[in-house]
C-alpha cells in the first residue's frame, strides 16, 4: 500500500484500489498534483485492468474530483478495464447520479462488492 497525503493505493492483483484519505473539495492544492500524477502513471501500466475507488473515509467531493473520475475511467477504458466506486455517501450518490456518472461505472456499496464488478 502507498500512503499519500490525500489518497492511499493499493494493489489486488490487475485492479488499482485508490483511497481519498480526507474529503476531497479542490485537485489544485499543491500537494495534490503530485499524487495524481503518480497515479496516472500507475494506470498506465499494462498490469492494470481496473480501478476501484474507495470513499470509505470521506462524505463530499467536489467537481474536481469528478473529472478527475472521468479521466482516470477514460484512460482505463481505453484498454478495455472497468472502474466502480464503493461506500459512497448519500450526498455523493445524488451527485453521480444527477451527473450521469452512475450510468457509466457500478456504485457499490461495499469494496468486495466493487472488486467483483471489475474482476
Amino acid at each position: 500500500m502507498t500512503t499519500g497525503q490525500v489518497f492511499e493505493l493499493e494493489r489486488q492483483g490487475p485492479v488499482l484500489l485508490i483511497s481519498p484519505t480526507c474529503n476531497v473539495s479542490s485537485l489544485a492544492e499543491e500537494n495534490v498534483k503530485p499524487e495524481l500524477d503518480q497515479i496516472f502513471a500507475q494506470l498506465q501500466s499494462p498490469e492494470i485492468k481496473s480501478v476501484v475507488i474507495d470513499f470509505e473515509r470521506v462524505n463530499y467531493f467536489g467537481s474536481s474530483m469528478l473529472e478527475t473520475l472521468r479521466r482516470m475511467w477514460q484512460q482505463i477504458s481505453e484498454r478495455g478495464g472497468m472502474m466502480a466506486i464503493c461506500n459512497v455517501s448519500e450526498m455523493e450518490r445524488e451527485v453521480l447520479h444527477v451527473t450521469r456518472f452512475d450510468t457509466l461505472w457500478p456504485v457499490c456499496g461495499s469494496r468486495e462488492d466493487a472488486l467483483e464488478k471489475v474482476l
